[in-house]
């Protein structure tokens, strides 16, 4: 598929930003059936960073598999404001890490760093362990701080965490590129949407 038509399919799917998306399917994709392929699975509502595989995230191209969660530009805020409290090394922990973007990209700012990542959802961790390796991260499976080892008690300078936070009446009025394509576990933060910070 050549651009025009890639724009045209992604505009008649309803995406707004078609150009653009466009531009990424076709620098992703490495063959003509994987650009079919992509726009296809795009014009049927799959969110566009789990059609490329990745999400631009503060600068790294931070690996999103199907299910998992993607990384907000919007929280890139945390982690700028981590950075300016971290120096310029720290021992790191990112709960509820998702694809471990946020320890990730805190990560490519210091010049040394221990980091830990955990999530409850498996599939999350499998795809964080990959995003994390970069920094040698090491990301376990298990309920908040339940999984992390012993070792690290006392010794955490940074803690990240974005926690899920929409209230459990209200996931049903997320957009469908979230309520349907993304872990609930990732989304639903209880009755109240603080269940998990609390």
């Amino acid at each position: 598929m050549q651009r025009p038509s890639v724009v045209a399919a992604l505009r008649a799917a309803g995406c707004v930003f078609a150009e653009d998306e466009a531009e990424l399917i076709l620098s992703t994709a490495r063959t003509p059936e994987e650009v079919s392929a992509m726009v296809e699975r795009r014009a049927g509502g799959l969110p566009l960073e789990h059609v490329l595989g990745w999400a631009e995230f503060r600068g790294l191209r931070i690996a999103v598999d199907p299910g998992v969660f993607v990384p907000r530009r919007r929280t890139e805020f945390l982690v700028a404001q981590a950075a300016a409290l971290a120096g310029r090394e720290a021992v790191v922990v990112d709960l509820c890490c998702g694809s471990g973007a946020l320890g990730a990209a805190l990560a490519a700012h210091l010049d040394r760093v221990e980091l830990h990542a955990a999530d409850i959802d498996p599939a999350a961790v499998r795809c964080a362990r990959r995003n994390v390796a970069r920094a040698n991260g090491v990301v376990y499976e298990g309920d908040l701080y339940a999984p992390l080892p012993a070792a690290l008690r006392g010794r955490v300078d940074v803690l990240l965490a974005n926690v899920p936070y929409v209230p459990t009446g209200e996931v049903g009025l997320l957009p469908a590129e979230a309520r349907v394509h993304e872990a609930r576990v990732a989304l639903d933060g209880g009755s109240d949407g603080l269940d998990v910070l609390r």
